[in-house]
């Protein structure tokens, strides 16, 4: 096994320099899962009644499932959540002069 050259590393992968985070729960996951789950406590609260009902079963593992879709990765932005993508992206872009060319579309080919 040869030896490691510590005086040289290529910058980018210094593990020491990254932030300690248990399963990539920064503040803006752990702000979204809040959210989420004051929303769906205020609604089991409010809208529901008292017993459990297959439909508040069902809204609980609706809602679970939407918090972890939201705190992903964003396709384009891996940095980013899906929830931002999906509800910040798009007005951004739309009031920003210099961000649209990055909302291009192009058309389908016709098909034969």
């Amino acid at each position: 096994m040869q030896g490691y050259n510590y005086r040289e590393f290529s910058p980018g992968n210094n593990i020491w320099q990254k932030p300690p985070r248990f399963l990539f729960l920064n503040f803006e996951r752990l702000a979204v899962l809040g959210g989420f789950f004051l929303f769906t406590y205020i609604m089991l609260s409010k809208a529901f009644s008292y017993q459990l009902t297959f439909s508040k079963i069902a809204f609980v593992i609706v809602m679970v499932v939407a918090a972890i879709y939201a705190i992903l990765p964003a396709p384009s932005n891996p940095n980013s959540l899906v929830l931002d993508e999906i509800f910040v992206r798009g007005p951004k872009t739309v009031s920003s002069q210099s961000l649209h060319g990055s909302m291009k579309c192009l058309p389908l080919e016709k098909e034969n």
